[in-house]
C-alpha cells in the first residue's frame, strides 16, 4: 500500500478543495477554486450549485492528475458545518439559496423559540443564535414557496453542506452526515445522539427531512467506483490533525473564524458562554467531546479591511509586526461577538489613532486584538477548572511566527505551532487512513514550531488589563 492515496475534500466558506494525500500523511498535490458567494448586512448566502460544482471540479481535477499506478483509497469529506441546503429529492435541485454559518437573517424566528437557551445548550451543547442551522431552515420555509411546496409535497431534503455533496456523489443513494455536522443544526441530542423532538417541535421541522447520522468514519456511497468513508466538520477534522484526540488538550485553529477547541473526554459537559462540540467518530465509536469557543471574524476580518481599501499583504504579516510600534486597539466584532460573550450587536471598534500611525498598526492591532479575544477564552474555561495541558496552533492564517508567538506572550504559556499547509485536509485523510488500518501516528512529524512566551508573567498580565480596559470601553460606547 505504499503508493496508496486518499483523496481529501474540503469545502469551506470561501473555497472548495481537493488534495491527494499518500498514506504517509504528506500531500502529493492540492487544488482550490474559490466559491462566490453574496454578503451584505446579515445576508450571507450561496447558490448550492455552486457549493457543489467547485467542489465536484476540484475532485475531478484531483483523480485525473494521478498517475495510473497510484490506487485511489478512499474520498474524506470536510466541510464548512452550519450552512444549510434545501433540496428537492426528486431533481436534485436546491430550492432556495444556501445560507452560511455567517447569514443572520433568522435573528427573529431564533429569539422568538419557546425554549430557552438553558434548554439549547443542556440538550445540544450550543446556543440558540441565528448562526446555526435550524433557525435558517425555518427561515427558509417561510421565505421561499418552492421549499415549502417541497416540504408539502414530502419531496424537501435539508442538511448541512456535506450531506448535499455525498448525495449528489452518490447519486440520490446517500443522505447522511455525521455527529459533528448534525449538532451544528441545533436540532440534534448530543446525549441521546438523535435528532430532538422538543427541538424540532420548537422550530416546526419535520424529523422526516432531515439526514440520518453516523460516525464520521463509515460507508458513505461510492464517486466513481471510489468508495466514501469519511464526513465530518472542518473544525473536528483539523483537530483530529492538531493531536487533539487526548483529553486536556488544546487546538486552536486560525481561519475564516477562529476557534479555541479543548478535549474534554467521554462524557459532554456544560460551561456557560462555552460551546460543547462533539468531536469526529470513528467507525462504529462513540464521539469525544470539545469545549469550543468561536471567534466570529478572524481572516475574514483582514478581508474586511482590504475591502476599506487598507492595502496589505497578509503572507508579510510577520514584516507588519516587526514594523508596528503603535498598534491600534481593535474590536474585531464582524457579525458580534461569540464566545464567552454572543453579543451579537457588538460593532467593529478602532482606537488609539496618533499623527503617526501607519498601516502595519492597523494590521498588527487587528492580529494582536485576534490574540487577545482567543485569551478570553482560554483564560475563561481555565478559571472555570478545566485543564489545559497544552496549546497546538494552526490554520491559513496563523503560518507566520507573528500569530503564535502573540498569542503565546499573551497567553503566558507556550504554544506548539503546526507548520501543516491544510490541517483540514489532514484531518479528515487521518480518519480515512485509520479506517484502512493505516498508523498514522508519524503523519504529523515534525511539521511544528514551538513558541515560548517573551513576556514576563507581570506583563502579559498588564496588556491583558489594558485590552480588558479597551474591550470594556469599546463595548459600552454608543454608536454615533
Amino acid at each position: 500500500m505504499e503508493n496508496g492515496i486518499i483523496i481529501s475534500l474540503d469545502q469551506g466558506s470561501s473555497s472548495s478543495k481537493a488534495a491527494a494525500v499518500t498514506v504517509g500523511g504528506k500531500i502529493l498535490k492540492e487544488l482550490r477554486i474559490p466559491v462566490p458567494f453574496k454578503a451584505q448586512g446579515n445576508i450571507f448566502e450561496y447558490k448550492a450549485e455552486d457549493l457543489l460544482n467547485t467542489q465536484i471540479k476540484v475532485l475531478d481535477d484531483i483523480l485525473s492528475s494521478l498517475r495510473a499506478s497510484d490506487k485511489i483509497l478512499s474520498i474524506a469529506l470536510s466541510c464548512q458545518r452550519s450552512t444549510i441546503v434545501l433540496w428537492d429529492k426528486e431533481t436534485g435541485s436546491a430550492l432556495c439559496p444556501a445560507l452560511s454559518w455567517a447569514d443572520g437573517r433568522a435573528g427573529a424566528i431564533s429569539f422568538a423559540n419557546p425554549l430557552s437557551q438553558d434548554v439549547f445548550h443542556a440538550k445540544t451543547g450550543l446556543y440558540n443564535t441565528p448562526f446555526f442551522s435550524a433557525p435558517k431552515i425555518a427561515w427558509c420555509l417561510q421565505n421561499y414557496p418552492a421549499a415549502a411546496q417541497a416540504l408539502k409535497e414530502g419531496r424537501l431534503l435539508a442538511g448541512p453542506v456535506g450531506s448535499y455533496i455525498i448525495w449528489h456523489l452518490t447519486g440520490g443513494k446517500k443522505f447522511v452526515c455525521d455527529y459533528a455536522c448534525a449538532q451544528r443544526t441545533l436540532l440534534f441530542n448530543i446525549h441521546t445522539l438523535k435528532w430532538d423532538d422538543d427541538i424540532l417541535k420548537s422550530f416546526d421541522i419535520p424529523s422526516a427531512i432531515l439526514p440520518e447520522v453516523t460516525a464520521s468514519s463509515g460507508d458513505f456511497g461510492e464517486y466513481k467506483g471510489i468508495k466514501i468513508t469519511v464526513c465530518t466538520g472542518d473544525q473536528q477534522a483539523a483537530a483530529l490533525a492538531c493531536g487533539l484526540d487526548k483529553q486536556g488538550q488544546g487546538c486552536i485553529n486560525y481561519g475564516t473564524g477562529a476557534f479555541f477547541l479543548l478535549n474534554i473526554g467521554a462524557e459532554p459537559k456544560e460551561l456557560k458562554g462555552i460551546l460543547t462540540s462533539v468531536s469526529a467518530a470513528g467507525a462504529n465509536q462513540k464521539p469525544s467531546f470539545l469545549l469550543e469557543g468561536q471567534i466570529n471574524a478572524a481572516g475574514s476580518f483582514f478581508t474586511w479591511l482590504k475591502a476599506m481599501d487598507i492595502n496589505f499583504d497578509l503572507p508579510l504579516l510577520d514584516e507588519y509586526g516587526k514594523k508596528s510600534k503603535n498598534p491600534l486597539w481593535i474590536l474585531p466584532a464582524l457579525g458580534g461577538l461569540g464566545a464567552p460573550y454572543w453579543d451579537f450587536n457588538a460593532k467593529p471598534v478602532m482606537a488609539g489613532f496618533k499623527i503617526e500611525t501607519k498601516t502595519e498598526d492597523i494590521i498588527y492591532g487587528a492580529l494582536r486584538c485576534l490574540c487577545f479575544l482567543m485569551a478570553d477564552i482560554i483564560f475563561y474555561i481555565g478559571k472555570a477548572g478545566f485543564e489545559i495541558k497544552g496549546i497546538e496552533s494552526g490554520g491559513g492564517l496563523s503560518l507566520n511566527d507573528i500569530l503564535p508567538q502573540t498569542q503565546s506572550d499573551i497567553l503566558a504559556m507556550p504554544l506548539r505551532q503546526s507548520r501543516m499547509l491544510n490541517t483540514t485536509m489532514i484531518g479528515s485523510a487521518m480518519l480515512a487512513a485509520r479506517r484502512e488500518g493505516i498508523d498514522t501516528t508519524t503523519w504529523r512529524g515534525a511539521e511544528y514550531k514551538d513558541f515560548s512566551p517573551k513576556f514576563s508573567k507581570e506583563e502579559s498580565l498588564a496588556l491583558y488589563a489594558r485590552w480588558r480596559a479597551f474591550f470594556d470601553w469599546a463595548i459600552k460606547s454608543p454608536d454615533i
